[in-house]
């Protein structure tokens, strides 16, 4: 049976981080063409979206797709685990972890510039 699993694990996993590949690739282009009309407008003189749109956009989804990469690892050392795997995952806690707690002062530095 544990076998039959590990199999099932090595087919499902690849799919949950294309996922997440995904998502992340969504944040990239999203906010690239959030630039880039943001470019196009200021040479209009038109109103244009703010950076700190753009980024928590981007950040988002970033944080997203690490939310994919961490579940296709948390199944895979629940499975298989190994000391590269536990590695692995630790460093996807981490920098999901350090982006969420950023992600979370950009609204915190806006409110307070806002009120000021």
């Amino acid at each position: 049976m544990h076998e039959l699993l590990v199999q099932w694990v090595g087919y499902v996993v690849p799919w949950i981080e294309a996922l997440g590949i995904v998502v992340v690739l969504w944040g990239v282009l999203e906010a690239f063409l959030g630039l880039a009309r943001r470019g196009w407008l200021a040479a209009q003189r038109a109103a244009r979206k703010d950076l700190g749109v753009i980024r928590l956009a981007m950040g988002e989804k970033m944080v997203l797709g690490l939310e994919f990469f961490l579940a296709g690892d948390i199944v895979q050392t629940i499975v298989v685990p190994t000391w590269n795997s536990l590695a692995i995952l630790g460093g996807i806690v981490v920098i999901r972890t350090v982006i969420v707690y950023f992600l979370n002062l950009e609204p915190r530095r806006g409110a307070r510039q806002g009120s000021v």
